[in-house]
């Protein structure tokens, strides 16, 4: 996808605390892949939109990048020369295999203001690899996608993995196995995924109870919502609105 002459700038933020500027314009395709933590931000005229784990934004060249930290972030940038990926028609992508997605980003970590790629062609590998799984993650998977586009549709709903399976003409097991070989995780823990981003962004910009946003996102139980949250965050539902939000 990319060769050294198109890839003309990556780098690696273990931790942004706050953006040094308020906006950049940009030369190039500028692609914000994102590993932890989250951000608002608007391209040009556009509305305000919000990044978090796992997606990658790309602002166009030319176009002003206004952004702020909601969450402290942990992300890599890089820019790109233009070329005819259809990729870069969109402003924000959500990776589906998020454990290659991430793996790909620990390989970048030592990746600080490179600029030439002809000599750090591992560097180049791995930008491509991120290039790669955006490209899959927008490309349909015909015989899965419908099982995909159901869970994101119904995240907040108990998901019967055997009645996917029988709709899709699989066994549940081989819907389990193909289903995490296109997107990194088994049905369920895609959905739990899309609870927790879906649950970090109500607390991060809203004023509800955290007992409103257990049942948005699909839980009954509250207590049962604030011990899944801490089990995979680390922190309570709580705990982490007082660490992020100002």
């Amino acid at each position: 996808m990319l060769t050294a002459e198109k890839l003309k700038f990556c780098t690696y933020f273990k931790r942004l605390d706050k953006f040094v500027h308020e906006y950049e314009v940009y030369d190039y395709y500028t692609l914000f892949c994102v590993k932890k933590g989250s951000f608002r931000y608007k391209i040009g005229e556009s509305g305000t939109e919000f990044a978090s784990d796992g997606e990658i934004i790309i602002c166009p060249p030319e176009k002003a990048f206004y952004r702020e930290i909601v969450e402290p972030v942990e992300l890599c940038m890089m820019q790109v020369q233009a070329d005819d990926s259809f990729i870069f028609s969109t402003n924000k992508i959500r990776i589906t295999n998020t454990i290659r997605y991430n793996d790909d980003l620990n390989k970048l970590v030592d990746c600080v203001y490179c600029h030439t790629f002809s000599q750090d062609t591992i560097y180049l590998h791995y930008c491509n690899d991120i290039l790669y799984l955006a490209l899959d993650s927008i490309t349909d998977h015909s015989e899965l996608k419908e099982v995909k586009l159901y869970i994101e549709q119904n995240y907040d709903k108990d998901i019967n993995v055997d009645s996917l399976a029988k709709k899709s003409g699989y066994t549940t097991p081989y819907l389990i196995y193909k289903f995490k070989s296109a997107y990194g995780l088994p049905p369920k823990a895609y959905r739990n995924n899309i609870r927790l981003q879906k649950a970090k962004e109500l607390l991060l910009t809203t004023d509800l109870m955290s007992r409103e946003i257990a049942s948005a996102v699909g839980f009954s139980d509250e207590l049962y919502f604030i011990r899944f949250f801490k089990k995979h965050i680390g922190l309570t539902p709580k705990q982490f609105t007082k660490q992020n939000v100002l």
